[in-house]
């Protein structure tokens, strides 16, 4: 009891010796990361077109395997909410175009689906120029960020933001991106996706288009139907080869460690 005694006295005695400004600023950071944890949700059991570089990925969501821990760190849950504060203010600036003289539009996409006729797509949230779409036949689940009408045309507008390394290196459309950018088209039917990539470390720009064919629709087609065929059989899919980056980032490497 005594010992105890003494080693609470002694981390009591180094907490105070600790000065405010560094306890503040660990309270702060440990703050962030417990906030993101209460905020986090279960994940729906629906196709993610960004998600959808790795067959066994899709099998995990849909089938509702639970994802290892989520890495809470502040740092990036910092570099995650920059990127939508970025989107936020770009989404902004499109939107002034039209009252600045030029010939564009910020299409509301929930106006747009209802227009179109496109019934297979609910409109499950509109938050500011960003939209919560899900096709209801084919179980996709997808934000987009927005439609615009470009000098009498119509584009898909996506922006990505990444660090100052990448974007300098930058010379088109990031493949990770194409399963992203076919998706949207084949649930929009519209043929071109219009990505807009930002550097994190000073908001310079580059622009690039995705024309999206028929074949290429029919592609996510093949991909959705191959994988409802293995989650009807309850047989975990064959593994890929490895993309490096779709394994950095998945959420369900243990149990794909474990199907292996």
């Amino acid at each position: 009891m005594r010992k105890m005694k003494n080693i609470s006295r002694l981390l009591s005695s180094m907490s105070e010796e600790t000065p405010v400004e560094k306890q503040f600023l660990s309270d702060l950071k440990r703050s962030i990361e417990l906030t993101e944890e209460k905020n986090s949700r279960i994940p729906s059991q629906t196709y993610k077109p960004s998600g959808m570089n790795c067959i066994r990925q899709s099998y995990y969501q849909i089938t509702g395997y639970p994802q290892d821990p989520f890495d809470t760190a502040f740092t990036l849950i910092g570099i995650q909410n920059s990127g939508t504060d970025i989107h936020v203010r770009i989404q902004d600036a499109v939107e002034k175009m039209k009252e600045n003289g030029m010939d564009c539009e910020y299409v509301n996409v929930g106006e747009y689906v209802q227009r179109k006729g496109l019934d297979y797509l609910e409109v499950k949230e509109q938050m500011g120029n960003e939209t919560h779409l899900y096709h209801k036949d084919l179980n996709i689940s997808f934000l987009c960020d927005g439609i615009i009408k470009y000098k009498k045309k119509y584009y898909i507008i996506e922006f990505k933001t990444e660090s100052s390394r990448k974007f300098y290196e930058r010379d088109g459309v990031n493949p990770d991106h194409y399963q992203q950018a076919k998706t949207y088209s084949l649930c929009l039917g519209l043929d071109k996706v219009l990505f807009v990539y930002i550097s994190r470390d000073n908001l310079d720009m580059k622009a690039y288009m995705f024309e999206v064919t028929d074949d290429m629709r029919q592609d996510i087609v093949g991909y959705i139907t191959n994988c409802d065929s293995y989650i009807e059989q309850k047989k975990v899919p064959p593994k890929p080869e490895k993309n490096t980056k779709a394994c950095t980032y998945c959420r369900y490497k243990n149990q794909c460690e474990l199907d292996n």
